[in-house]
Parts: C-alpha cells; sequence; structure tokens
C-alpha cells in the first residue's frame, strides 16, 4: 500500500511538474509571501541504523545538498532577519521567499548540514534546546526506543515480559513496530513517561544502552557556527511541550531559554521553536513577554506581512516527503 500511494504521488508531482502547472501554482501560492522550512536531522544512508530517531525528522545528507541546488533554482532564499523586518516593520514580504531552519541542535547539523549549507552559501537558523547542547542526554524518545529495542533483542525472559507489560509487544518485533510504541507516549503525562524511563534505568543499568550516534552539538561547535552564515534561536529547555506543562514551569522554560543561550553565544535571541510545534495564545503571550519577537510552530502555511508573528508556520521536511524535485515542491506547496 505505501509503495502504491508512493507511486500515485510520484506520477501527480512529475505531471505537475513538467507540464509546468507548478510553476503557476508556486507564483500563485507564494506571491508576496515565504515558506519556512523546518528540518532535524541530516544523515548519510549508513548511519541510519545506528541512530534511535524516527524516519519523520530524518533527511538523506546527499538529498539534502540536492534540495539546497533546488531551493536556489526555485526560491527566493532570505534569513531570519529579513524575515523579522517585513512582520516588525511593514515591510512587503519577498514573493517565493524561503527561510530554511532546523530544530533540535543535532551534531550531525554541525558534521553534515553545515557543510552543505556552507557551500551552498544558504543561511539558516537552528533552534536549540538548552539543557541537551553540550551534555550527555538525550531526548526521551531516542532513549525510550533505544532502551525498548534492547529488550526486544534480548534472549532474557525478565527483558521480553517487560517489554510486553510496558507496550503490549511481544519480543521480535519490528523497529517501526516498537518506534509506534514510543509515538504513542507522546500523549501521556511527563511523570509517567520519566517513570517508565526510570524502571527501564534501573532494570538494564547492567546493560548499557548505545545513544552516541544521537547526540547534540557542544557550544563550541554552537559558536563556531555563529561565526559563519548560521543563526541561532531557543527550543525551550528541556524539550517538553510547552502547553503540556504548568504555565509557571512553560515561563521558566520560555525565558530563560532565551537569556542562558543569548550568554553562551553573545548575540541576541529574537526566535523560539515550540518544541513539537504546540502553542495557544498563552504560550505565545508568554513568548512575547519573555522578550521574543518570533514564534515558529508546524503545519502547512505561509507567512506574509500580515502573519502572527508569534505563530509562524513551518514545513517539516523528510526524506518521505522530499526525495526528488517534483515532490519536494508539491509537498513546499501543500499539495501533498
Amino acid at each position: 500500500m505505501r509503495l502504491i500511494k508512493t507511486t500515485i504521488k510520484n506520477t501527480i508531482a512529475y505531471f505537475l511538474y513538467y507540464t509546468g502547472l507548478l510553476s503557476l501554482v508556486k507564483n500563485r501560492k507564494l506571491r508576496n509571501k515565504a515558506f519556512v522550512l523546518a528540518y532535524h536531522r541530516i544523515l548519510p544512508e549508513a548511519m541510519l541504523g545506528k541512530i534511535n530517531s524516527t524516519s519523520g525528522i530524518i533527511t538523506d545528507s546527499d538529498l539534502f545538498l540536492r534540495q539546497l541546488g533546488w531551493l536556489k533554482s526555485e526560491f527566493h532564499i532570505i534569513g531570519i532577519d529579513q524575515m523579522q523586518d517585513v512582520l516588525l516593520n511593514g515591510r512587503q514580504m519577498v514573493s517565493n521567499g524561503c527561510l530554511v531552519t532546523f530544530d533540535d541542535g543535532w551534531l550531525d547539523n554541525y558534521e553534515y548540514a553545515w557543510t552543505s549549507l556552507t557551500q551552498e552559501e544558504i543561511p539558516a537558523t537552528i533552534f536549540l534546546p538548552y539543557n541537551y547542547i553540550g551534555e550527555e542526554l538525550v531526548f526521551w524518545q531516542e532513549e525510550m526506543l533505544a532502551r525498548f529495542s534492547q529488550l526486544n533483542d534480548s534472549e532474557d525472559d525478565a527483558d521480553r515480559a517487560l517489554l510486553k507489560q510496558l507496550t503490549g509487544i511481544e519480543a521480535v518485533s519490528d523497529k517501526h513496530t516498537l518506534r509506534s510504541a514510543v509515538t504513542a507516549m507522546k500523549c501521556k503525562d511527563y511523570r509517567e513517561i520519566y517513570d517508565t524511563l526510570d524502571s527501564l534505568r534501573e532494570h538494564q543499568k547492567e546493560k548499557p544502552v548505545n545513544l552516541k550516534y544521537d547526540a547534540y552539538m557542544t557550544w563550541h561547535q554552537v559558536n563556531e557556527m555563529a561565526a559563519s552564515k548560521i543563526n541561532f534561536g531557543s527550543h525551550a529547555l528541556s524539550h517538553r511541550i510547552l502547553t503540556q506543562i504548568e504555565p509557571d514551569d512553560a515561563r521558566h522554560e520560555i525565558s530563560e531559554s532565551r537569556r542562558l543561550i543569548e550568554e553562551k553565544i553573545g548575540t541576541k535571541v529574537n526566535a523560539i521553536a515550540y518544541p513539537n510545534g504546540n502553542c495557544d495564545t498563552s504560550i505565545e503571550k508568554i513568548v512575547g513577554e519573555s522578550g521574543f519577537q518570533m514564534g515558529f510552530i508546524m503545519g502547512g502555511g505561509y507567512v506574509s506581512q500580515e502573519s502572527n508573528p508569534m505563530a509562524l508556520p513551518r514545513i517539516n521536511v523528510h526524506t518521505n516527503n522530499s526525495r526528488n524535485k517534483p515532490v519536494f515542491l508539491c509537498t513546499i506547496l501543500n499539495i501533498f
């Protein structure tokens, strides 16, 4: 079924592209408007079996370089300062504008993405979850999958019983099924998530899991990139979804992340990307009161002079929705 859907999408995308219809749609939808791309991890194919992230946040490094070329040929690349100028000073947005952003501050942004951005001379903004930069920590999703995978691969009956108890999944499951179990936990209270992790850590304390390929950048690397065309913003402190925590905790996450990142990089931090893209009017209010000029969500849509600067839409990009130029353009133009 997935192959059939992919074939249908490719057929439609190539038809629209080679008939010129896609160009017409682009010029109509993006007149005096820009779109914002949200990347996460940029990795070579050889690394995919070593990491614990979902495919929905991974873009192949060779494909990423090609995408930058496509963006330069089809759109007007802008920096985040130009977008801020439009939103705050009443200037008209350039047509067919494109802003490139990244979430999370993964080490592979430094190792792979930066090289391609520099080669193509494209500015970008990376949103940092302060607590993870320069620390030996990983997001709970990556750690949870690594621990579930270890239980799944074990021959120990106690390990397999714990996996079934926590997920309802029998051992010898494929990684996709295990990832689905992790994704299902997003709706749970953070206390329950962290309690589950604590129980796994205790159970596996004599069997350390390998998380070295899910690392984040150091502050030295951040500052090295900041000296080029890379801008940095906030992704809060702990990467918890701000609408799912207490208002005082959310205020602390927002305001302290700005202050601390500014201390580390020595420049103003004017933008925040909400973890998981989630915000509401109360979060937007806190963001404004904390000194931010812009806030970014997830979801289709474009940015114009009239956009709400505290809820700017971004398009999540990964290999599966951007394997070739026609499909990449269709994703940007919200055709599918």
